[in-house]
């Protein structure tokens, strides 16, 4: 049984950020530009959840298409929604580029798998160029590997998600506690004391930057943040050009991308069950992602040997509607989160974390990231199957 006594060390600051992926990095570096004194605690090493296990897509918008977004929320939240993500990629460049990481300026491309998700990608291209949007439809198979047509967006981009987070983190003389697991909060009178392994944290505020693992680590997210698991296979390096530029097919729930060795990423993950059916918020992979991405590269890469590529799973976090939350916990106030990024998590990370620290330091309200906007049973943009 653990106890206080265990306890190695006691620390203080100003903030403690659980979670060193790239918002709890974002949102760590920013508050020290403010002049907070920060520290980051985190249970693995920096990146070593969904920040370092993803794909490094940087891709406009939701999972799904626009057309489901527009049919969910209504066209000027989708609109929103998307500004959103396209400024969360603006920051996201920018941020690479002064830290010195390669972004790589290819687009991206959504494919259709049947003659319904053609319907919604041609919709949704007319959707979004009315928006102001630039993506353009393409009615046949741009790659030639039994697709069925194609949505390109011209200005997505990839990036070392892991190595952007470190550089965030080295820049700013963030201090990191890596291996550092927390246990608990508790409130007290001067702040929020952190108990972690190897030491204990007193501070004035407290930062959840824990993603899909938020529900597993307080009650009140048990309805609003579904742990998800991912999957991606990496081929080894295959002769000549694949994939250009990166893709995702079947509404979003399987991608690809080739990477500069010539090997070949494949990733998916677990499709939500209908609420009739229960949260499905079991985070054990099972064989269902592996057998679907297995029929994936069967059908579109027939070249590829998945029985023997190399693998890596995360977690991921999805909120009932499928926008990220930005707040503050019930009975809590100095504890804050910024969790349930989706499938787009890389567009979405500088978004939050500047609405988070904008929500610590000023007050600001979060707008539609913040959780008081869910409904109970209200289901994120899906594909019209």
């Amino acid at each position: 049984m653990w106890s206080v006594s265990d306890q190695k060390r006691a620390d203080d600051c100003d903030v403690v950020v659980i979670g060193a992926g790239l918002v709890g990095a974002a949102v760590a570096a920013r508050l020290v530009r403010e002049g907070v004194d920060a520290a980051v605690l985190e249970a693995q090493a920096v990146a070593g959840g969904a920040t370092g296990r993803s794909a490094g897509m940087v891709l406009t918008g939701l999972a799904g298409h626009y057309k489901g977004a527009v049919s969910a929320y209504g066209r000027d939240q989708a609109r929103e929604v998307w500004a959103l993500t396209v400024e969360g990629r603006k920051r996201l460049v920018e941020a690479a580029e002064r830290l010195y990481v390669p972004v790589e300026r290819a687009g991206s491309l959504a494919l259709a798998v049947d003659e319904t998700e053609v319907d919604a990608l041609e919709e949704s291209a007319a959707l979004l160029r009315e928006d102001g949007f630039d993506a353009r439809f393409e009615p046949v198979d741009p790659l030639g590997r039994g697709f069925r047509a194609g949505l390109r967006h011209p200005d997505d981009v990839t990036v070392d998600a892991a190595a952007l987070a470190q550089a965030m983190l080295v820049s700013s003389g963030v201090i990191v506690h890596e291996g550092t697991e927390v246990y608990n909060l508790a409130a007290a009178p001067e702040g929020v004391r952190v108990w972690a392994r190897g030491r204990t944290v007193m501070c004035n505020t407290v930062v959840l930057a824990i993603n899909g693992y938020a529900s597993l680590f307080d009650p009140y997210f048990t309805d609003k943040v579904a742990p998800t698991r991912s999957l991606i296979l990496a081929t080894e390096p295959l002769d000549g050009v694949v994939v250009e530029p990166p893709c995702y097919a079947g509404y979003g729930y399987e991608y690809c991308r080739q990477l500069s060795d010539g090997r070949l990423l494949l990733g998916g993950w677990q499709r939500q069950r209908p609420a009739s059916q229960g949260s499905g918020r079991g985070t054990g992979l099972g064989d269902v992602v592996q057998s679907r991405l297995a029929r994936f590269a069967a059908r579109h890469f027939p070249e590829v040997d998945a029985a023997n590529a190399g693998r890596w799973s995360g977690v991921m976090g999805f909120t009932p509607d499928g926008l990220p939350l930005v707040g503050r916990l019930p009975g809590m106030p100095r504890v804050y989160f910024a969790v349930g990024l989706g499938g787009r998590g890389l567009a979405w990370a500088l978004v939050l974390a500047d609405r988070l620290v904008e929500l610590i330091l000023r007050g600001a309200d979060p707008g539609i990231l913040a959780p008081d906007r869910l409904i109970p049973n209200l289901q994120p943009a899906e594909p019209e199957t």
